[in-house]
């Protein structure tokens, strides 16, 4: 069975001190924050990158005449996604103290015919390896092409697929005229998709109401009876577009979309818009 890793979430060593220094040699997380080398990777053993480090110094009215300093430093590998975010925190003044926290990334393992794996974990995990697209879940197929087509199209991608749809999974709504999408996702990479399913899938594209429609396969390629009846479709007039997206476009399309909105780590940093000083 075929897995997929991906880094989710974290866990933290959190460590305290006072001025004193007898106190600060009591916690042992200080000193792993103190001693840990965040150029290697702990999993992969590859070396990391320093993709996040910023601080900040203000005088809060609370510390009378102190000041409160943060220092935040995020290590991340580029080979396997594992990062760490250290952080340390000085105030003086009325309070003084310091302390020190370390987020590590946890590793989160899925089979790869998984329902509940994260679309964005898997539309990552697919750009560098799409052959393994044949072992997904056919529920996590619509997802993924609804993701990539909502960024490739710019627009909303609506998921409808359920045992009564006549074959609609998606809805993609561009401008007045919503185009309808067929999800196949054959366990096969042979598959050549026949000319019955464009047909099918055409009639449930004029039963539905719509003039466009998308057909994504993860066929090697559609047969000539299919391209033709797709092309006759439109030079008729039955429709104005049908689209056909075999293995290779879907691949190509999914390749140019962003890995994501936001790195993982970036949730749980709190210099997110501060400059360093």
């Amino acid at each position: 069975m075929k897995q997929i890793f991906t880094y989710e979430d974290y866990i933290s060593d959190k460590a305290f001190a006072d001025p004193s220094p007898n106190t600060m040699a009591r916690y042992e997380p200080y000193q792993l924050f103190a001693s840990c080398v965040d150029s290697i990777c702990p999993f992969c053993q590859n070396d990391t990158n320093e993709v996040h480090n910023k601080s900040h110094r203000d005088f809060p009215q609370w510390l009378s005449g102190g000041y409160f300093y943060r220092d935040e430093i995020v290590s991340f590998c580029s080979q396997c996604g594992w990062w760490r975010i250290k952080t340390y925190k000085e105030t003086t003044g009325q309070i003084e103290g310091t302390s020190s926290e370390i987020k590590n990334a946890v590793l989160r393992k899925y089979d790869l015919s998984d329902n509940g794996i994260p679309i964005l974990c898997l539309q990552n995990y697919l750009k560098n390896k799409f052959n393994d697209v044949i072992h997904i879940h056919d529920k996590q197929m619509e997802r993924l092409v609804q993701s990539v087509f909502s960024e490739h199209y710019a627009c909303n991608v609506e998921h409808v697929g359920k045992s009564h749809d006549g074959g609609i999974d998606l809805i993609l709504i561009k401008s007045d005229k919503p185009i309808v999408i067929q999800v196949k996702r054959r366990k096969k990479m042979s598959h050549v998709e026949g000319v019955s399913g464009i047909r099918e899938f055409l009639g449930a594209t004029l039963l539905k109401g719509s003039k466009n429609c998308i057909y994504v396969s993860t066929c090697r390629n559609f047969s000539e009876s299919s391209q033709i009846a797709a092309q006759k479709a439109v030079e008729v007039g039955l429709v104005e577009s049908y689209e056909l997206y075999d293995f290779s476009r879907f691949s190509d399309v999914l390749k140019l979309t962003k890995k994501s909105n936001q790195e993982p780590w970036e949730k749980f940093i709190e210099l997110k818009d501060l400059t360093s000083p």
